[in-house]
């Protein structure tokens, strides 16, 4: 009897009848609210910074959209800023500044490289993979000329 269920349920589910399930919400990519520091590869008195799910936490599966307002916001737009050119304000508050540098970002890595990113304004883990990131002095934190991508 558990295999005919289990045969039934398999043809309901090839067909698209079986009954879904809602993905639980910890499946969903959380929004980025502040950052990790990671040591610049090359020094070890350079760290960069780079936008995550928690202070400290290593999680850069995260994103970025129009109305988030945190520490994760300023970092990448210090990224966005320092480090790709954009001349935007940094002030944490994911407007429509940074969503038009993020996207002219986007469009950029898919019309230079063919990178395959959605071109829609919002940060996240693949746009992340193009983003370079200021180095910053440690412990004095002063901003130094270099930039790194995330780890």
């Amino acid at each position: 009897m558990r295999i005919l269920k289990g045969a039934v349920a398999a043809l309901l589910l090839s067909a698209g009848l079986g009954v879904g399930t809602a993905a639980p919400a910890s499946a969903a990519t959380p929004q980025c609210t502040s950052w990790t520091t990671y040591w610049a590869p090359f020094s070890t008195t350079t760290v960069t910074h780079v936008p995550t799910a928690g202070y400290q936490t290593g999680n850069q599966n995260c994103e970025l959209k129009i109305g988030a307002h945190n520490d994760a916001v300023t970092v990448l737009q210090r990224g966005l800023k320092y480090c790709h050119g954009y001349n935007i304000g940094v002030d944490g508050e994911y407007g429509p500044q940074t969503r038009g540098a993020v996207l002219d970002l986007q469009q950029w890595a898919n019309g230079a490289f063919n990178a395959g990113l959605e071109e829609d304004g919002e940060w996240g883990p693949h746009t992340r993979d193009w983003t370079q990131f200021p180095d910053w002095t440690w412990p004095a934190n002063v901003r130094t000329n270099r930039c790194d991508h995330a780890p």
